[in-house]
């Protein structure tokens, strides 16, 4: 029997080894020596380097530190784990010396002839079980860490690939394991990381453990739920509110602002021309300039040059008017109103909205072809 519970224990601890230290894992003492070694070169720059980068000599240190805590992480935890196949065998082997016959090693004592005490602990002191709990329900960020790095960096079958998606998970989690070393210096009594915040020393047994944890997910699981109606509602209320939005904008598409449709209108100069020449004169064009203008908007500006029925005059004709008071109104307001005596043209372009622009082509056209009412007699 002794020698059957010998063979498990052997059996069970060379599986555990072979799964934990094959090539995959080959190496990794080597890994943390070679960041150490990074470490010792970056520190020889202070010594020896005159002109340093702090910040990326900084960086360079944290990050090979970084590294060689994961491994260290790593080793440890495989290390604990494998204490724990270990001392469980070792247990039972314990538990079967103490009843091993000393006189006949191939017998075994019957317990009922035999007085047995009975030492109280707590339930989790028994065997090896609170160092089970600690490795399934006990997280740190070191944990963390150390499932980033294998996640990232180590698992080739691992689709999640980018080191800049690596660096800012690892970036997030900084603060949190910044000053933590390794998982054995978490292995004490005053860890309070617990899954869901239930330590197995504060519950009454296995059983009240278990019970908590499992209420515990079920209100975690209806406050998700909860948060998650809360959001549908909130969605639904803003589309409800995107939804009116969208309508009035629908509506007002060919709506425009006071102010967008004065900044869209295009600025104009214009002129009036005699054909016939017979009361302007110029020797630059083949027809008399009568008046030169501008406007920044000229549909508006045409009013006052728009034709009038009964006694009232254009702006035009009383300038004619003006200018020439010998001259009947009706002889001036028939020329005018002559197509084949008078006619004007409109220039109109987005250059011309400038008001600068326009007013320095108004001067220019007048400085050159003296148009007869644009100067006092």
């Amino acid at each position: 029997m002794t020698k059957g519970i010998l063979r498990d224990v052997s059996y069970e601890i060379d599986k555990f080894e072979m799964d934990h230290y094959n090539d995959e894992k080959k190496g990794m003492f080597e890994h943390v020596h070679g960041f150490l070694n990074e470490i010792d070169e970056s520190s020889e720059d202070l010594y020896s380097k005159k002109h340093i980068d702090p910040e990326r000599l900084s960086g360079e240190i944290q990050e090979s530190l970084m590294e060689a805590r994961c491994h260290i992480d790593e080793m440890e935890s495989i290390g604990v784990q494998n204490g724990l196949v270990r001392s469980k065998h070792l247990q039972n082997l314990l538990l079967a010396a103490k009843i091993r016959d000393t006189q006949d090693p191939d017998n075994w004592v019957d317990p009922k002839k035999i007085d047995h005490e009975h030492q109280t602990v707590p339930w989790y002191n028994v065997d090896n079980l609170l160092e089970q709990f600690y490795l399934k329900y006990h997280k740190t960020g070191i944990h963390k860490c150390s499932d980033i790095v294998e996640r990232y960096l180590i698992d080739d079958d691992s689709d999640y690939r980018g080191i800049y998606c690596f660096w800012k998970e690892m970036e997030e989690l900084w603060d949190e394991v910044f000053g933590e070393e390794t998982l054995s210096n978490h292995y004490h009594d005053h860890d309070v990381d617990w899954d869901y915040n239930i330590d197995p020393k504060e519950c009454k047994n296995k059983k009240d453990f278990f019970r908590k944890r499992v209420r515990a997910k079920i209100k975690e699981r209806k406050k998700e739920e909860r948060r998650l109606l809360e959001q549908a509602k909130e969605d639904k209320e803003k589309e409800e509110e995107l939804k009116i939005i969208r309508a009035k904008e629908h509506k007002l598409r060919h709506y425009t602002s006071i102010k967008e449709f004065s900044d869209n209108q295009l600025g104009s100069v214009y002129w009036f021309v005699d054909i016939n020449k017979r009361f302007a004169k110029s020797e630059k064009l083949p027809f008399g300039m009568l008046y030169i203008g501008m406007s920044g908007n000229f549909n508006s500006r045409f009013k006052a040059y728009a034709l009038r029925e009964g006694k009232y005059y254009s702006e035009l004709e009383d300038r004619l008017i003006e200018r020439f008071p010998e001259i009947s109104k009706s002889e001036i307001k028939e020329f005018v109103r002559d197509p084949k005596q008078c006619k004007f043209r409109v220039i109109t372009n987005k250059k011309l909205s400038n008001p600068d622009y326009r007013k320095e082509c108004e001067k220019k056209m007048i400085e050159r072809f003296k148009p007869l009412l644009n100067f006092k007699k």
